[in-house]
């Protein structure tokens, strides 16, 4: 069941012996980031049917959810039960809420906080999209709603007590940061945060600066993903520095001049992000490229280009210590969300 598309078990789910089977399919993994009406239908599915909550193991829902109360565009019953349907999940492994992220702190979210903490999460991402002490504004005809900002938060210990109560976590993700708090995070948990805090954690997602804070605790980390905000090779002494007691081997970047930095990697993959508006296209990799990035880290055996071309590095048999970059395909993915989202409560 779990290799078929998910339009063939929606089919099959009409059969009633298969339907406990398509339903495992379904609600095993759920990625829904971009889907805010998707994510409210999901919740209200958990309230109404506890059972398949508990088969879910991944999670990903979109948390905006919450501005549409305002905006009268939802059902308010669900508002008071929103946190009382994600508690339902009680197997959830992976877990990512995106939208707003001041459920982290506000004082309001106790409950929430509270279910993400009895979870038992061996991978989280965070998405902090704004900054706590920047208030907004959002309306929708004679309805509004100001948030006014609060400059007591400490981002640093917010996420420190967040990792805290994940001791088995292995893949952490601190990602769609405001450039402008970066600084912040990165001074708090220079001061907070310990190896103690992190003890399992082997995959890591996050900028070069805040990379620099934890490379050092996160003594079994084998997977670096560096989210590069804007060009910075200042900051490439300092990881190389952070990550020398580290055998990390597998690394994705956006510019390939960090690979050096660490000589044990097994697999490379160099991923496009434009960080300003004049970028044209995705830049075409050469293979002298794949020769320097090999050079600079003789274990490589794999790497994946900006187009998700695949480069490996056979052995001559005549010659074991030669290698030539042999270019494989392309790396296909099927998207692991719906295109779509539903449409909005009329």
């Amino acid at each position: 069941m779990s290799l078929l598309p998910k339009s063939s078990i929606r089919n099959l789910i009409v059969n009633r012996s298969m339907r406990p089977v398509c339903e495992q399919g379904l609600y095993q993994n759920i990625s829904l980031p971009q889907h805010t009406y998707r994510s409210i239908r999901l919740l209200q599915t958990f309230l109404l049917r506890p059972d398949l909550a508990l088969l879910v193991r991944h999670l990903e829902i979109n948390f905006n959810f919450r501005i549409r109360f305002l905006q009268r565009r939802v059902p308010s019953p669900l508002q008071l039960d929103a946190v009382r349907a994600i508690s339902l999940a009680k197997n959830i492994r992976s877990l990512s809420l995106l939208g707003h992220s001041d459920w982290m702190w506000e004082p309001g979210r106790d409950e929430l906080r509270q279910v993400v903490s009895k979870m038992k999460l061996l991978r989280l991402e965070l998405r902090i999209l704004s900054d706590p002490s920047s208030g907004y504004h959002s309306a929708a005809g004679a309805r509004s709603w100001k948030y006014p900002g609060r400059r007591d938060v400490d981002l640093g210990a917010e996420i420190r007590r967040v990792l805290q109560a994940q001791p088995s976590l292995e893949e952490f993700r601190l990602t769609n940061l405001v450039e402008n708090i970066i600084p912040k995070i990165k001074a708090s948990l220079q001061a907070c945060l310990q190896a103690s805090d992190i003890p399992s954690l082997k995959s890591l997602q996050a900028t070069p600066e805040l990379a620099v804070v934890l490379l050092p605790i996160a003594r079994r980390l084998e997977s670096l993903d560096l989210v590069l905000v804007a060009p910075n090779d200042r900051l490439v002494p300092e990881i190389k520095a952070a990550a020398i007691k580290l055998s990390i081997r597998r690394l994705t970047i956006s510019i390939a001049n960090y690979a050096h930095v660490f000589p044990s990697l097994r697999e490379i993959e160099v991923r496009y992000e434009a960080v300003d508006d004049m970028a044209q296209g995705i830049p075409k990799v050469e293979s002298q490229t794949v020769v320097d990035l090999k050079t600079a880290c003789p274990l490589l055996e794999i790497v994946v280009d900006p187009e998700k071309g695949l480069w490996i590095f056979p052995v001559d048999l005549q010659s074991p210590r030669s290698w030539t970059p042999f270019f494989v395909g392309r790396v296909i993915s099927a998207p692991q969300w719906p295109q779509e989202d539903l449409p909005a409560p009329k």
